[in-house]
């Protein structure tokens, strides 16, 4: 469906909502017939975890409120990275570890955008375009932060792929964390920034990154190059550098991008007088919230645009960051004069309480999930 047939409107915010689940089994069988072409795979993944998360399809367990006598189903979650209901948990256990991890140094957040010209092609070969997109940065990032005039030693950051705008949009762009401080090569010592407000030069990462681009297409990619638009080389990329305190606000803030899905559920405020589903979101521009009254199905192709394919991950770390680095980031810490790294106690769980008396739920019995045919045929099925 065409983007522009979706309206805005800055309504005030409604208590109402409505179930994302329910929007599929409506209007899923519409999206079928109207699509132009095969939909993938991972797009009918997708479709049966939100369709069964928290259902009795994914089985769940059995509780019993002895105060109000009452008895709960509690059914287990999809944690599928496309569904709106779920991530949170997962969210907070990333930022805890995440945070464990923070250097008593100044944190830079540097983010890269790829032109307009190359999204649609973004978009048609996601396994080849994000690898290279990834592989640009880091090389661009390690090149300048090597050199003397910024910091002159090897650093190391964690990137995060991010696709979408707050009205889902398909925009991709990578956020980068970096702690300003490099390892020397001789291993010994540390470098830091001779001016802590100037990191990197953005149109100089820019471009670098914008060569490396080119490059990595041209020598890998050929065929995918081709397809590209020439203005999307000769126009200046958009990068951004801006500090990050001590970096605790900036990994909460891309936590939502590792974890989470394009929208929460509390974003479908219900449908309209025209049967338009209402999306609220905050505009950049203001930062106040307004509501676009979106058609159901092209809801359904903004969060169809957000799927990556199998084994294709938004979260890498680099350099002495990296998994495999894990004794450079121990020297670094012992440079820093700080002690062992140690990995943070995930806390335990509470107790599920009675929704209705606030009373302490006893565990009765496992619910086994249920067996049958994909839930997608069936909604398929039934609208036949």
């Amino acid at each position: 469906m065409d983007e522009n047939s979706s309206s805005a409107c800055s309504t005030t915010r409604s208590e109402a909502s409505v179930d994302f689940a329910e929007v599929l089994r409506e209007h899923w069988p519409h999206y079928v017939r109207q699509a132009s072409g095969p939909i993938p795979s991972r797009a009918w993944a997708a479709l049966e975890a939100v369709l069964s998360c928290r259902t009795a399809r994914r089985g769940g367990h059995l509780h019993h409120c002895a105060g109000c006598r009452r008895s709960h189903y509690i059914y287990h979650s999809c944690n599928h990275r496309a569904c709106p209901r779920c991530g949170a948990a997962e969210q907070a256990q990333w930022t805890r570890r995440q945070q464990a991890r923070l250097l008593p140094v100044p944190y830079y957040l540097v983010t890269l955008t790829v032109p307009a010209e190359m999204r649609r092609v973004f978009l048609h070969y996601p396994v080849e375009m994000v690898p290279v997109f990834f592989a640009a940065i880091a090389s661009s990032l390690k090149a300048l932060c090597a050199r003397r005039k910024f910091l002159g030693g090897e650093i190391g950051f964690t990137a995060i792929l991010h696709t979408w705008t707050r009205r889902m949009l398909f925009h991709p762009h990578i956020h980068v964390l970096v702690p300003a401080v490099g390892l020397a090569p001789s291993g010994c010592e540390l470098r830091h920034l001779r001016n802590q407000e100037y990191f990197l030069p953005e149109k100089a990462l820019a471009h670098a990154t914008r060569k490396a681009f080119n490059a990595a297409l041209a020598s890998d990619h050929p065929e995918i190059l081709a397809r590209i638009e020439p203005t999307a080389w000769q126009k200046p990329w958009v990068a951004q550098v801006q500090g990050a305190g001590r970096g605790r606000t900036a990994l909460r803030y891309l936590a939502a991008y590792v974890k989470k899905s394009a929208f929460s559920q509390g974003r479908l405020l219900g449908y309209d007088h025209s049967g338009r589903i209402v999306l609220s979101y905050r505009d950049s521009a203001d930062g106040k919230f307004k509501n676009e009254a979106l058609d159901p199905l092209e809801l359904v192709r903004r969060w169809l645009l957000h799927l990556l394919p199998k084994g294709l991950v938004r979260l890498r770390h680099y350099g002495w960051l990296s998994p495999a680095a894990h004794k450079a980031f121990l020297r670094v810490r012992f440079l820093l004069g700080l002690g062992p790294h140690r990995i943070p106690v995930v806390p335990r769980s509470e107790l599920p309480r009675c929704p209705f008396c606030n009373g302490p739920l006893s565990h009765i019995a496992r619910i086994a999930p249920q067996r049958g045919p994909p839930l997608c045929q069936a909604i398929l099925k039934a609208a036949a």
